[in-house]
C-alpha cells in the first residue's frame, strides 16, 4: 500500500506546486534556440538497427507547442488577450516568443481566437489560436491552477466513458467507421470536462474550423491540460476531423479497454509502423505524448493507462535538445516506483516538480522564452 499512497500524495502535492517556478539559471536557458541540424533518437531497447531520425522541423514543432503550452501560465496574469495577434498584445511582450520572429516565425500571423476561463465547478481553462501562416488552429489547455483543477486531479475513481457528441459517436458505430468503446472507463475527475466547458470549446472549435476548412487542428496541453487535450482530440476524431494531439507530462486516465479503443481511434500502431519503416519521426496527425524521464505525473494515477506514441526526454536539466529525446513508440511509463525515486534530500527533488515543469522551457513561469 505504501507506494500507492505515496504516489497519490505526490500527485496532489505536485498539483499544488505546479504553478510555482523554480530558479533556472539564465545560462541554462540560453541554449534553448533551435539547432539547424537533424538528430537521431533511438527506440527503448537502444538497438542501433532501430534508430529513428528526428528531422529539425519535427524538433522545432515539439518545442513550439511546448511554448504554446507555456503561454497558459500567463492566463492567471491576464496575459492572453482574445482577438489580438501574438505580436500585437495577444500575449505578454516580455516573452520573445510573442513578438520575435527569430524565436516564433508565426508571431505576426497568429491570432488568439478564444480565451476560456473555467468557473466554479468547471474544468477546462485554455485558449484557441489561429496560425494563418501555417494554416493551423491550435487548442491548448492549462495545467492545474484552480481548486477545481486540484479536486479533479485527485478524484481518481473510474467512471464510464461517454462522449460529448453522442449522436456522431453512435452514427459512426452504425456505419462501421469506429468500434464501440465497450467497458470503457476513465479518470472521474477529468471526465468533469465533458460535463462543463467541453461543449463550449467544441462549438467554438467547430465554428473556427468551418471558417477555415483547409486548416489543420492541433490539441495540446501540459499535465492536466494534456488530459483535456486528448479528450478534445477524441471528440474531434468522432466529428470526422484528423487532429494532431501533442501533449506534455500527460497523466494516466484510461482503463485498458479505453486505452485500446483510443489507440485504434488514432491509428497508433499504423503510425508507429510508418515511422519505423521510414526511420524518422513525423508529426502530422495522431496522438503523441512527450514525457520527462524523471517526471512523476506520467506514473499517475496507479492502475490507469494512457494511449498514443511516447517520446521521452532523457536529460534532467534545460535546455532539452534533439539528442536528449528517446522514441519509445506505443508504450507507457511503468506504474512502479524505482529505487532512484526515494531518498532525495530536498522537497523539489523528492517531488520531482522541476522535472514536471521542465519540458524544453519552464512551463510554470511565463518567462524566459
Amino acid at each position: 500500500m505504501f507506494p500507492i499512497i505515496y504516489l497519490i500524495l505526490v500527485h496532489a502535492l505536485i498539483a499544488l506546486t505546479n504553478g510555482q517556478s523554480a530558479h533556472v539559471d539564465v545560462t541554462e536557458m540560453q541554449g534553448i534556440n533551435i539547432q539547424n541540424t537533424n538528430s537521431k533518437i533511438s527506440m527503448d531497447d537502444h538497438d542501433d538497427d532501430n534508430m529513428i531520425w528526428i528531422p529539425n522541423n519535427t524538433y522545432k514543432k515539439i518545442v513550439h507547442y511546448s511554448k504554446v503550452c507555456g503561454l497558459t501560465s500567463c492566463m492567471r496574469l491576464n496575459g492572453i488577450v482574445q482577438g489580438k495577434r501574438l505580436d500585437k498584445g495577444g500575449c505578454p511582450r516580455h516573452l520573445r516568443f510573442c513578438h520575435d520572429e527569430d524565436i516564433n516565425p508565426t508571431a505576426s500571423d497568429t491570432t488568439i481566437a478564444l480565451v476560456l476561463e473555467a468557473d466554479k465547478g468547471e474544468l477546462g481553462s485554455g485558449f484557441i489560436m489561429v496560425d494563418h501562416k501555417n494554416r493551423v488552429i491550435t487548442v491548448v489547455f492549462r495545467s492545474s491552477t484552480t481548486i477545481q483543477d486540484w479536486i479533479s486531479d485527485f478524484t481518481i475513481l473510474p467512471i464510464d466513458y461517454s462522449p460529448v457528441c453522442s449522436k456522431e459517436y453512435k452514427r459512426s458505430i452504425e456505419k462501421g467507421i469506429i468500434k464501440e468503446c465497450r467497458n470503457c472507463k476513465m479518470h472521474r475527475g477529468f471526465h468533469v470536462f465533458t460535463k462543463t466547458l467541453s461543449r463550449h470549446f467544441l462549438r467554438k472549435i467547430e465554428g473556427i474550423l468551418e471558417s477555415y476548412p483547409d486548416f489543420h487542428v492541433v490539441a495540446t496541453g501540459h499535465s492536466l491540460g494534456a488530459a483535456l487535450a486528448i479528450m478534445t482530440g477524441i471528440e474531434l476524431k468522432l466529428r470526422g476531423y484528423d487532429p494532431l494531439v501533442l501533449t506534455y507530462a500527460s497523466p494516466k486516465i484510461f482503463n485498458t479497454e479505453m486505452q485500446e479503443w483510443v489507440n485504434e481511434l488514432f491509428d497508433t500502431e499504423e503510425i508507429h509502423e510508418r515511422i519505423m519503416e521510414k526511420g524518422k519521426l513525423n508529426l502530422k496527425h495522431g496522438y503523441f505524448r512527450v514525457i520527462h524521464n524523471d517526471d512523476y505525473i506520467p506514473l499517475l494515477p496507479p492502475f490507469y493507462h494512457t494511449a498514443g506514441i511516447e517520446i521521452v526526454i532523457e536529460k534532467r536539466n534545460l535546455p532539452h535538445e534533439p539528442q536528449d529525446l528517446d522514441y519509445r513508440g506505443p508504450s507507457e511509463k511503468a506504474n512502479l516506483m524505482t529505487s532512484s525515486m526515494l531518498g532525495e534530500d530536498y522537497v523539489d527533488q523528492l517531488l520531482h516538480t522541476y522535472e514536471h515543469r521542465s519540458y524544453f522551457i519552464d512551463m510554470g513561469s511565463c518567462a524566459n522564452y
